[in-house]
């Protein structure tokens, strides 16, 4: 197996001396550029700033079911844990769907949930630039970070000079805002550090005011156990009724303090148009399943349709809970005949869900028909 190829590639290997760090930074750029990520900057492999507010979280418990999050805490500020010798982080952007991917009965995905999952894809992505690089420059040691791997992402992100973290916890990129997906190259080689970009929220509280939930408790500090892309995404079993109620239209997150970022620019037409010819989110021909469709979907189909996007991190009955509980608080009353089915189910939070669903539903129709009563009795 060739050296690159492996987790830690070039270890014991020759590695890029000192004088050549201009070098190697302005390779892995060009790489990275050919990869087409749209933002790349290099940060020092050590504790980033404000990682202590992080930890403080963490101590509240404000990470909610996300156990995950506490025991990899060490290492996420750590990348010497990672990668032995690591001296550099090489952080990578790349931007995903804008365009909302809504059903036609209104019901939603968040916008990077559609295509592929973006745990292969840009993992494959960055590798190919770290591999492109060790071409050209001899052998390093590196190990390539998406998402699931426990690196401070967004902090790392942010000490490369790729934006700056938003009042609703979210990575700003000035020029193209938050639609963006992030990768990390550990490396052993010393790389220049960029300058970090400055704050430019300023006044502006849109994201904390349009939250459906209340899940900030002040710019930049959310309560997870608040926040809707939690519950539909990481939480598994029955979801509180008290959620239940404010889910609303959304089947797997939530990006309502994205959708209200000023510095989310609307996409030019021209722009818009170019992504609906390649069917992304929403686009007509291609829109995401009903909530009955959901609710009525098998294995098979979920595996064909599905399987492979980042959808399966809720998973198929993550999903159908998530459309049952969407249908009882929307008063989706055509999905009263499939919910009598997810009712009866072994999954604990499907189950749980069809029958809140269903008895909201009822009422509802109960109380349509008796005001149908009463309209007629008033006509005559």
């Amino acid at each position: 197996m060739p050296a690159d190829a492996l987790p830690f590639a070039g270890i014991g290997f020759r590695r890029v001396s000192s004088p050549d760090r201009i070098l190697a930074a302005g390779i892995l750029r060009e790489e990275a550029r050919r990869e087409s990520f749209s933002g790349v900057g290099f940060a020092r492999a050590e504790r980033p700033a404000g990682f202590d507010r992080f930890e403080s979280w963490i101590r509240a418990g404000r990470h909610a079911g996300m156990s995950y999050l506490e025991r990899t805490r060490g290492t996420r500020a750590d990348p010497g844990r990672l990668l032995p010798d690591a001296r550099s982080v090489v952080c990578l952007a790349a931007p995903h769907g804008r365009l909302p991917a809504v059903a036609s009965d209104g019901a939603q995905l968040a916008r990077y949930a559609p295509g592929a999952d973006y745990h292969g894809t840009l993992r494959q992505r960055a590798t190919r630039v770290a591999r492109a690089a060790v071409r050209r420059l001899g052998a390093f040691g590196y190990r390539v970070c998406v998402d699931s791997t426990p690196i401070a992402e967004r902090s790392f992100a942010a000490a490369a000079g790729l934006g700056w973290i938003g009042k609703n916890g979210c990575l700003i990129d000035p020029e193209r805002g938050s639609y963006l997906l992030l990768a990390e190259i550990v490396t052993d080689l010393d790389l220049p550090p960029d300058e970090p970009v400055a704050e430019r929220c300023g006044s502006c509280v849109r994201c904390l005011e349009a939250c459906p939930t209340g899940a900030f408790l002040e710019p930049g500090l959310l309560d997870a156990s608040r926040c809707l892309a939690y519950w539909t995404i990481e939480h598994r079993g029955p979801i509180p009724d008290t959620v239940k109620e404010t889910i609303g239209p959304r089947v797997f997150g939530c990006d309502i303090c994205q959708e209200v970022c000023p510095w989310n620019k609307p996409l030019p037409f021209e722009d818009a148009e170019a992504l609906r010819s390649l069917g992304e989110g929403g686009a007509k021909g291609n829109l995401p399943p009903t909530r009955s469709e959901w609710l009525a979907m098998g294995p098979g189909q979920w595996r064909r349709r599905w399987g492979t996007t980042a959808l399966n991190r809720a998973g198929r009955r993550g999903l159908q809970r998530n459309a049952a509980a969407s249908a009882g608080a929307c008063g989706d009353t055509s999905c009263l005949a499939v919910l009598d089915r997810t009712a009866a189910v072994s999954e604990a939070g499907l189950s749980d869900a069809s029958g809140w669903a269903k008895r909201r539903l009822a009422g509802a129709r109960r109380l349509g028909a008796s005001a149908a009563n009463s309209e007629r009795k008033t006509q005559r």
